[in-house]
């Protein structure tokens, strides 16, 4: 785990109330609206990298164990 994706899990707990996943991916999970296209703007310029959320959302739906119910 990098220090980006322990102080996102911190930050997601602080503001959310739950540690379960980087506030990048909890916010590219919300329904489209301005706030979240300014955080997901924000996020790509201030990580320098396109779809910095979606990224981050596809990298923890992939270290989730899978279900089997």
């Amino acid at each position: 785990m990098t220090r980006w994706w322990a102080a996102s899990l911190l930050i997601n707990r602080a503001l959310c109330g739950s540690a379960s996943e980087p506030l990048c991916s909890r916010v590219y999970r919300q329904p489209p609206s301005r706030w979240r296209a300014v955080f997901m703007f924000c996020a790509d310029l201030a990580f320098g990298e396109p779809d910095h959320c979606a990224r981050i959302h596809r990298r923890w739906k992939a270290l989730q164990p899978t279900r089997t119910t």
